[in-house]
């Protein structure tokens, strides 16, 4: 849910609370609200399997960022995606990713 930004919850993030379970994101200047289901059973080998898919594709996207040109590519691609991606992190890790769940 989008919210329009007002002065009640402008700069929020966050929960309210502890027991509360909305929570609230300002993500690039847009804020968010949703409701968080703490998880509450034990996770799934394909579950274990999708989070180390994501832990090393994180890890590959920082790695090669660290490199002006790889990032000026990457921030190029982020430009001309008319809004998908914000950042260079954001397109690298994207099509990384979604390589990486093809190729399995």
């Amino acid at each position: 849910m989008k919210i329009d930004a007002i002065s009640l919850v402008n700069g929020m993030s966050g929960k309210l609370s502890k027991k509360d379970k909305i929570v609230f994101s300002n993500r690039y200047g847009n804020i968010h609200a949703w409701e968080m289901e703490a998880y509450k059973g034990p996770f799934t080998p394909a579950q274990l399997a999708q989070q180390q898919l994501f832990a090393n594709v994180a890890s590959q996207v920082r790695a090669e960022l660290t490199d002006p040109e790889v990032k000026a590519q990457w921030e190029e691609v982020a430009k001309n995606s008319n809004g998908k991606y914000k950042t260079a992190y954001g397109a690298a890790f994207a099509t990384k990713y979604a390589e990486s769940k093809s190729n399995e």
